[in-house]
């Protein structure tokens, strides 16, 4: 009698077992499946409002192992860089580790087709002291080279005044451990 109550229990445990682990897993796959699908909707909720409001998406750093070296051209007291802006407009920007954010012109924006309007105001003290109007904006990628980062942020400049493109600013050299070497007129970019 004790092997057959023994029995009887242990096949009740077994099948018990079974099923929770069989339900539990089909409850699990489900919630994973919801739990995706709601990160997918929120995800892009969350890229649409930061398209139109510039805050909340991350700078994403694409670069291999390894370092960059980047060519600069050295005009006056001036260094430039060759740059690549959302893989659509190549153009030269003043390097300037002082500005906060990277600067473009209104035409660079225009050439990128970026709206301005949806911007966020903002006001800018340039190195000259004068201030200056200007829009806040993400670019969806910045490229020297192999070094790229995805969602700089970008002020656009009001002025239509402005002789250069714009600034590469620590917006997208805070993402990179740099060094400038002045002698060679070369800009060393090493993944953080």
């Amino acid at each position: 009698m004790r092997t057959a109550a023994s029995f009887f229990i242990l096949t009740a445990f077994l099948f018990t077992g079974c099923t929770a682990l069989k339900t539990t897993g089909r409850v699990i796959g489900t919630t994973g499946k919801v739990a995706f699908v709601t990160g997918k909707a929120v995800g892009k909720v969350a890229m649409g409002t930061a398209k139109v409001t510039g805050k909340g998406v991350k700078t994403v750093v694409n670069m291999a192992v390894g370092k960059e070296v980047v060519k600069l051209d050295k005009k006056c007291n001036s260094l430039y860089v060759d740059t690549v802006l959302n893989r659509r407009v190549s153009t030269k920007l003043v390097l300037d580790t002082g500005c906060t954010d990277t600067q473009i012109s209104a035409d660079i924006a225009r050439r990128l087709g970026i709206r301005t309007d949806q911007g966020s105001k903002v006001s800018c003290k340039l190195a000259d002291g004068r201030m200056v109007s200007g829009r806040a904006v993400n670019l969806r990628e910045v490229r020297l080279g192999r070094a790229k980062a995805s969602n700089v942020r970008a002020i656009v400049l009001d002025s239509a005044g402005e002789k250069e493109a714009g600034l590469l600013g620590m917006s997208f050299l805070d993402n990179f451990v740099f060094r400038i070497d002045t002698e060679k007129s070369e800009l060393v970019l090493q993944k953080r």
